[in-house]
């Protein structure tokens, strides 16, 4: 016989109509769904990435994405990167012809200035931004990358990182357009709408001091709801993925589908093969701009079950960065106690500065072993981005054995 303990973990949603309407239809919907699915898509997400920018390209930690135009038609890809504060360090255009494909290796972009190469049919003002960034433009982006650092301003835009650290958004435009990402024209007339783009990315770690493994998966694809159309086009998606920096008056012109705030996930930790979880979470930023609060936003709840079902809580809130990737180790959740070293995590990722909806987030796992085997996949959402945020409280039962 083996006793137990049991504590029950009550899920307590509250929700407007308007939410549990958009629940219901976007479900079954499968034409306007909040459901997040790898297939063609108006925007792409790279989560987390990180790059080694101080050693050679052959043992640098590197990420490397590709990006896939599904279309017949030439397509324009805006590519901006952000740091792990969710400020904008370089944003620039590829140009895609039907059916083409363009790999971009990070470590390229940020050691040798190196931007996707624009083949002679595109337009003039996409060859104008084309070619390799100036030096300086390129120290100033490893300096934001890895110190937070920037000339122009005191403001702390990213955290201290051995590593070049943050993550990546891709958009299909129609035009190759300077405007930026924080500047709200840019969702309003810069933006297209077509579902046309695919993508992924790897994780490539080749420094035998460290283990020499690499992960990868789909970028997370966003799709436009409804699919094409222009600024004029209604959606009805309750909010929008960019909806912190859309203008005032259309706050869901850019009609991208929102992200989901609660996933789960299986972990493997410790044990003589020297098993690693980490869970990257992206996270929506509080605030736009130069904001030191994306530095720490808040945790909701992180729940953690072992595999004899026994879940232990933090007695505080956890908190973290807009991006960031994190060993299931960390105090950031909850200890593992005992003999198990696997089990499942809920995180609820809400960061709680909204009264009208839940922040929007994304969980992707990568595990290690040996220091020599990686998987990199993502999280498993409880919930669309058009579900309403829900509160996860411990209420202690009587316990049993079996």
């Amino acid at each position: 016989m083996k006793r137990f303990r049991v504590l029950c973990v009550v899920v307590v949603i509250t929700a407007s109509p308007t939410f549990l309407a958009a629940a219901t239809k976007f479900t079954t919907d499968n034409n306007a769904s909040c459901d997040i699915s790898v297939s063609p898509a108006a925007t792409l997400l790279l989560p987390y990435f990180e790059v080694d920018v101080a050693k050679p390209v052959t043992a640098a930690t590197n990420t490397i994405f590709s990006i896939i135009n599904t279309s017949r038609t030439p397509q324009i890809a805006r590519v901006t990167i952000w740091t792990d504060y969710a400020t904008p360090a370089l944003w620039f255009n590829v140009y895609l012809t039907g059916y083409d494909v363009e790999p971009i290796s990070l470590y390229d972009v940020f050691v040798g200035g190196k931007l996707p190469p624009v083949p002679a049919t595109a337009p003039d003002a996409c060859k104008t931004a084309a070619g390799e960034l100036p030096a300086a433009i390129t120290e100033q982006l490893r300096q934001m990358l890895t110190t937070g650092a920037t000339s122009s301003s005191d403001c702390k835009v990213g955290g201290v990182h051995d590593l070049a650290t943050g993550y990546v958004t891709i958009d299909v435009v129609n035009g190759c357009s300077p405007a930026s990402p924080l500047d709200p024209v840019y969702y309003s007339q810069v933006l297209g709408y077509d579902n046309v783009l695919t993508g992924d990315y790897e994780d490539v770690h080749p420094d035998p001091g460290i283990g020499n493994f690499a992960g990868g998966s789909p970028l997370v694809h966003i799709k436009a709801i409804p699919n094409g159309g222009g600024t004029t086009t209604a959606t009805p998606l309750p909010y929008t993925f960019y909806d912190r920096y859309t203008p005032a008056a259309s706050k869901r012109v850019d009609r991208r589908q929102p992200l989901p705030s609660a996933f789960m996930s299986r972990f493997i930790q410790g044990g003589t093969a020297a098993l690693f979880t980490d869970f990257v979470f992206w996270r929506e930023a509080s605030t736009s701009g130069c904001a030191s609060t994306n530095s720490v936003m808040p945790v909701a709840t992180v729940v953690r079950f072992d595999e004899f079902e026994n879940p232990t809580m933090t007695a505080i809130a956890p908190n973290s960065p807009a991006t960031a990737s994190i060993s299931t180790a960390s105090s950031v959740f909850p200890p593992l106690f005992g003999a198990s070293l696997t089990g499942w995590m809920y995180i609820d990722l809400d960061n709680r500065t909204l009264s009208t909806r839940p922040s929007q987030n994304w969980v992707t796992v990568r595990m290690r072993a040996e220091g020599r085997y990686g998987v990199t996949y993502d999280a498993i959402a409880l919930k669309n981005g058009c579900a309403p945020s829900s509160v996860v409280s411990s209420v202690p039962m009587i316990g049993g054995s079996k």
